[in-house]
């Protein structure tokens, strides 16, 4: 019995993560233009991803999907910022993870760790917190910017 409460608190909090998870997506698709989130206005009919950056020996351009066409630009950049957003909340996940184990903070100790975490007050309102901050800075400060490469923030902070 203990087990299967334990299993049923585990997946109402995975529901929840997931819902949050979902209702973000839908709030960055939101902000999109009619050009994507990197895309630039005009298209560029000369324009070769194989020749991009990241194309490199020994694998070369590899895209066995055909996601990006030559001459699209406006897509190419869409997907290149979304890889490297994807790759930098994954390497964030990946930290959190491992030191959600050594450190808690002041008035956080009763918290469970692990996606139950989400579900036990006060987790949530850190999760909210956490929500909150991380949709400002992707509103403010790293809005993607037509004029760079997808990815280049320059320095938001100022330092």
């Amino acid at each position: 019995a203990a087990a299967a409460a334990k299993a049923a608190t585990a997946a109402k909090a995975a529901t929840q993560v997931a819902t949050g998870v979902g209702a973000a997506a839908a709030a960055g698709s939101m902000t999109k233009g009619k050009d994507g989130v990197a895309g630039k206005e005009s298209p560029s009919p000369s324009f070769d991803p194989s020749v991009q950056l990241g194309a490199m020996p020994p694998l070369g351009y590899f895209d066995p999907a055909g996601f990006c066409k030559k001459g699209d630009e406006n897509g190419f950049r869409n997907l290149r910022a979304a890889e490297i957003k994807h790759g930098r909340v994954a390497m964030m996940a990946a930290l959190g993870g491992v030191v959600q184990h050594f450190v808690k903070f002041p008035s956080f100790d009763a918290v469970p760790t692990g996606l139950s975490a989400v579900s036990t007050a006060p987790g949530t309102y850190g999760f909210v917190a956490l929500f909150l901050a991380a949709g400002a800075l992707e509103l403010g400060p790293w809005s993607e910017n037509p004029s760079k490469e997808p990815g280049n923030f320059g320095d938001p902070v100022g330092l």
